[in-house]
């Protein structure tokens, strides 16, 4: 028996030498954890953690932080690259509100901000914490939805990597500074926005208007919700943004289409305010966004050819093209995701092979697009005539 064991223990110890001799698992480029000092576009000087994305032959950068901000850094503002020995991990959900919460008081704001987390997402809020609840709740809702609809379409989504980070701020005024200071001063223009590069949703409290104050419970909010439908609807497709960037149904910084991307958000952004446990009105048509295509299309000055809207992104900031752009993209994915969803799904497996940071001729557009679809001219007809009785 004493040998038995002895031979076990030996054979025990054996097999832990070896294992320790093993060399250690090679990190690949993008598990590797980089810390990379630079100035921004705007000179401040930056020091962060992250993974290479992509590393140009010039010594160019395109980083991805650990709290998911993109930050392309180009030769002459990096000053210090340094590859390390350890795993990138993205933020925690508290690390991530405290992240938020200082970009939050780069502003200046006294307002306490209050962290919000729930199963996919962080919300630093200085509209109290009800209403971050209650954006928590409808993000949650959408998130699930969006999934379904297209595990049930066919195409596998992977779950975020990272936490998903919004920022909910007390009124427009709040909205606006941190619109000019961490991203551009037109996004202000709407209810909300996604901001690509950062990977952020930031929005206000819509029940706070000039002359009443902001909701105190569920119910207060949800009847204050449901006099702005088009502001929740703007809410929603922000978040729906979100969504698809960090599904693996868009990449930041590949060449997306916009009618697409567009398409894709209005297709989601009607709201289902009703229900409490799901989004059971995915696919239900967009009236408001309906009633711009009809008048649009019937507009020669304002009509955009479906060549031009699949073949360049330009005509959604050309004057008086825009709201044609953006009404066609709805009407465009409604009629397809209605009557080929099987194609679209196809469709969209090609637009997920692109790669960061290089844009596709306009032609090369067209031609994926034909070669799922058919020629363009016919698929016009055949779009406008179904929507004209939908």
């Amino acid at each position: 028996m004493r040998v038995l064991l002895l031979i076990v223990w030996l054979l025990a110890f054996a097999t832990c030498f070896v294992r320790a001799e093993e060399p250690p698992h090679e990190l690949t480029p993008e598990r590797r954890l980089h810390r990379v000092t630079f100035n921004d576009a705007k000179s401040v000087m930056r020091s962060v953690e992250a993974r290479v994305l992509l590393e140009a032959q010039d010594g160019g950068l395109l980083l991805e932080a650990r709290d998911g901000r993109l930050w392309n850094v180009t030769p002459k503002q990096l000053q210090k690259h340094e590859s390390t020995d350890n795993e990138f991990k993205p933020l925690s959900a508290d690390e991530l509100g405290q992240q938020l919460s200082r970009e939050v008081a780069e502003l200046g704001i006294t307002t306490p901000t209050q962290i919000v987390v729930t199963k996919h997402y962080v919300i630093c809020s200085t509209a109290g914490r009800k209403y971050a609840e209650w954006c928590g709740s409808l993000f949650e809702r959408l998130h699930d939805a969006f999934h379904a609809y297209w595990k049930a379409a066919g195409l596998e989504l992977r779950e975020s990597e990272f936490p998903l980070p919004a920022i909910v701020l007390k009124d427009h005024t709040q909205f606006t500074e941190f619109a000019a200071k961490h991203d551009r001063p037109d996004a202000a223009q709407s209810p909300g926005y996604f901001s690509e590069p950062t990977n952020r949703i930031i929005l206000f409290d819509l029940t706070a208007g000039p002359n009443s104050p902001p909701a105190q419970t569920a119910a207060d909010i949800q009847r204050k919700i449901a006099a702005s439908p088009f502001n929740v609807a703007t809410t929603i497709h922000e978040a729906t943004h979100q969504i698809a960037f960090n599904s693996g149904l868009h990449t930041r910084y590949a060449d997306n289409p916009r009618w697409l991307t567009e398409g894709m958000a209005m297709f989601f952004e009607v709201p289902d305010l009703d229900s409490r446990t799901g989004w059971k009105s995915i696919g239900r048509v967009n009236a408001p966004r309906r009633k711009e295509f009809r008048e649009t299309s019937r507009s020669p000055s304002e009509a955009v050819p479906l060549t031009e809207l699949i073949r360049e992104d330009d005509v959604f900031l050309k004057e008086g093209k825009a709201r044609a752009a953006y009404a066609e993209s709805w009407a465009l994915t409604f009629y397809l995701l209605k009557t080929r969803r099987e194609d679209v799904v196809s469709y969209l497996k090609t637009i997920q092979k692109k790669p960061r940071l290089i844009a596709d001729e306009p032609d090369v557009r067209l031609r994926e697009f034909e070669n799922v679809f058919g020629d363009s001219e016919t698929l016009e007809r055949e779009w406008k005539k179904w929507m004209a009785t939908h």
